[in-house]
């Protein structure tokens, strides 16, 4: 046998591998993807209003949902959900707006979860909030996986989405970098852009997958800024805009209704899939070429970050040499406009009983409260146990011995996300979750 043969030692543990099965409960999972239902006062809650006016609402409207009885309960299903949403809110008699989609000439937004460092909960933080906003707004919402790990795609397939085969288009294939000998820059066109994106079994929600090429990406990126003059940090910004120029909003609230005043299925279902209203974009833990342009096109972006001094010295190293991107790209283009939304560090993996988390979070809010959040992410087993699955707080099914710490670690992401909207869409109303948080924290 020959050491020191690493060629060798990679084939050996590719075979090894191939041969362990890993796939077990990730593929358990596909298969009963969004398998959680939601009582009557569950979704009333999603959609604040009162349970009594949901059930008059399901007496008069002939397209609400029949859900599915469990024991007592009348539960529905996150696609249920979103229709019984939009017979709520294409309702003329409706007393506040309750479908927030983007209207027709609405630029798409675009919100990046980057960070330095793996670890911080990165992934499933942008997951957890592309969930909530699909849950508690009626939001569609466009989820694009920059990491070819392909993290948080897992929490949004199911086994009709063809993970990690080569042949399935990631980011380099919508950002036409996905040859690295190419010599010049392929621009796909708004047609077979919005073909690159795949269905997932939650309503509304779209799906750009992780994968290995996007390193070919990074690859393509760094020799065609050697060879052309292409700006190779803005092409996913112009990638997008593109897109969005031929598969925008088209539909209103009021369109979902007939002459006669009925509910239009068809106008819905197609109304649903027809655009996203927001996009959001989960980075591989570094700054490469491919991650620096999904934090150009963004408008706002989100760190998530843990509150201990070595990674705390990563966010130092990560925003100096963002900054130093930043400054390269405007001596080139002073004039390019460049995440015009509100940014913030959010703290994640806190230990409230270590004061030295707490103390951390309360000195950089001090010196900088616009950036940092006042709301976090608790250190939880709860959602230890339902990553174990593939699955956020927001689809996990916990055992009996579990629930007290699911619900209290939903109550945690609900406040977390509840804050991040207040920043993205100040215009959306609050539900009054990071609020709640605050005060208990703060005070």
């Amino acid at each position: 046998m020959a050491y020191g043969n690493f060629e060798q030692f990679i084939r050996n543990m590719t075979r090894v591998m191939g041969s362990v099965n890993t796939k077990l409960q990730r593929d358990l999972t596909l298969r009963t993807r969004v398998a959680r239902r939601f009582s009557m006062k569950e979704v009333a809650e999603l959609l604040s209003v009162d349970v009594t006016y949901l059930a008059r609402i399901s007496n008069e409207e002939e397209a609400f949902p029949d859900g599915e009885k469990i024991g007592r309960e009348r539960t529905f299903s996150p696609s249920e959900i979103m229709l019984i949403r939009s017979i709520i809110g294409s309702n003329k008699g409706a007393r506040r707006q309750h479908l927030h989609w983007r209207k027709p000439g609405d630029p798409v937004k675009v919100v990046t979860f980057g960070a330095q460092k793996g670890g911080t909960g990165k992934s499933l933080s942008a997951a957890h909030f592309a969930q909530y906003i699909n849950l508690f707004y009626g939001l569609r919402v466009g989820v694009i996986d920059a990491d070819p790990q392909a993290t948080v795609s897992l929490y949004f397939a199911d086994e009709a989405l063809p993970l990690f085969q080569p042949d399935t288009p990631t980011l380099a294939d919508f950002m036409g970098v996905d040859d690295p000998g190419a010599e010049t820059l392929n621009t796909p066109t708004p047609k077979e852009l919005n073909a690159i994106w795949q269905k997932t079994p939650w309503p509304g929600i779209k799906l750009i997958p992780g994968g290995a090429n996007i390193q070919n990406g990074d690859i393509s990126l760094f020799f065609l800024s050697r060879q052309s003059q292409i700006p190779v940090y803005r092409i996913l910004k112009e990638a997008i805009a593109r897109w969005d120029s031929e598969n925008g909003a088209k539909t209103s609230a009021a369109d979902l209704r007939k002459k006669d005043g009925s509910f239009d299925h068809a106008t819905y279902m197609n109304a649903l899939e027809e655009t996203v209203d927001v996009i959001v974009i989960d980075q591989q833990p570094s700054l490469t070429l491919m991650q620096l342009n999904g934090l150009i096109a963004a408008d706002t972006v989100v760190i998530p970050q843990t509150m201990k001094g070595f990674d705390l010295a990563t966010l130092s190293t990560y925003v100096s040499n963002i900054g130093e991107y930043l400054e390269f790209i405007m001596g080139f283009e002073a004039d390019i406009e460049v995440g015009s939304g509100a940014h913030v560090v959010l703290p994640t993996i806190v230990q409230e009983q270590n004061n030295q988390d707490t103390d951390q979070i309360l000195d950089l809010y001090r010196r900088a409260p616009r950036e940092i959040l006042q709301v976090w992410y608790n250190r939880s087993d709860a959602i230890a146990n339902a990553s174990e699955e593939y699955k956020s707080i927001y689809e996990y099914l916990p055992p009996k011995s579990r629930r007290t710490s699911a619900r209290a670690f939903m109550a945690n992401a609900n406040a977390v996300n509840d804050a991040l909207v207040q920043r993205v869409w100040p215009e959306l109303p609050k539900r009054g979750f990071a609020d709640a948080f605050i005060k208990d924290r703060w005070s």
